[in-house]
């Protein structure tokens, strides 16, 4: 095989390699955009999870309060409500949290897709266009190899 018939071959290698590059790539933005979502329904679940506790807590603690306001006005003996207090004050803190948390990832999320697009045009734009010109370039080589020298 003479040099030229390796060098086209080897650049028939390297389309094919940026064909599966760009199918790989895209897979690869396309699993970050499924992270993020899964990631984000997770969290909004949890919230929702916690809400729940939430309100079921406030309600809980209410209702000991006006107990214990009913004990207080009739003499009976003190009812503790501080532990209604503390499920109150745990759920208002993991909620707290899991917002921050919603937060954060929107944010990151955020930057992730304004990168994650411009890779994405580069993957169906620019490398297509690429993939192209190095295909021209090839066919004129191998249209070149096909002439035969004057004289040969």
């Amino acid at each position: 095989m003479t040099r030229i018939h390796a060098d086209i071959d080897a650049l028939k290698e390297l389309h094919h390699a940026l064909v599966r590059f760009r199918c790989a790539q895209r897979d690869m933005v396309d699993q970050g955009d499924d992270r993020i979502e899964a990631t984000r329904a997770s969290l909004e679940a949890k919230a929702g999870r916690w809400q729940s506790r939430l309100e079921q807590a406030r309600a809980e603690l209410g209702a000991c309060q006006f107990r214990a306001a009913q004990a207080a006005a009739g003499e009976d003996r003190p009812v503790d409500c501080s532990g209604y207090a503390g499920a109150v004050s745990e759920a208002e803190e993991r909620l707290e949290r899991i917002r921050l948390w919603q937060y954060r990832v929107d944010q990151e999320a955020s930057e992730f897709r304004g990168i994650a697009i411009r890779f994405r045009n580069l993957l169906e734009i620019d490398l297509p266009r690429t993939e192209g010109h190095l295909l021209a370039l090839i066919a004129s080589l191998d249209g070149a190899r096909r002439v035969q020298a004057p004289g040969s």
